[in-house]
């Protein structure tokens, strides 16, 4: 497993944590209040009690999706990152390639070197024997 996966897998692992953290705690509210709602025989503090715990689920669920979005968040970021990373430091199999494919170019052209332009002032000769 490289870093980027092992990031990956600890970030999925403390999205769960997270999630079972807020559904936990919510249904620990969520009992207390119904526990309260079988002790109090007020009509009017039932409705209230009931309303409580109708916010509390309602703000479980945002908790959810606010989180879901976080995750997905950071998620692209370190795709992005890795895709950034491989494309700055290639595989040797496709430094092989972009080899193999100059010096197909070089031997079409009839010669056994070619000059690799890098911005403005730097060049680079390659040399295949």
């Amino acid at each position: 497993m490289n870093e980027f996966e092992k990031r990956i897998n600890a970030l999925r692992l403390q999205f769960r944590n997270e999630r079972s953290q807020i559904t936990k705690d919510a249904y620990r509210h969520i009992g207390h209040i119904n526990t309260a709602i079988g002790m109090v025989n007020s009509p009017e503090a039932r409705d209230a009690l009931r309303a409580e715990k109708e916010r509390i689920y309602e703000a479980m669920r945002t908790s959810h999706r606010y989180n879901r979005v976080c995750y997905l968040q950071q998620l692209e970021l370190l795709e992005e990152e890795h895709r950034l990373w491989r494309v700055m430091n290639p595989s040797k199999r496709k430094l092989r390639r972009i080899m193999a494919r100059l010096r197909e170019s070089a031997e079409a052209k009839g010669k056994d070197s070619i000059t690799i332009c890098f911005g403005d002032n730097r060049r680079a000769e390659v040399k295949f024997c």
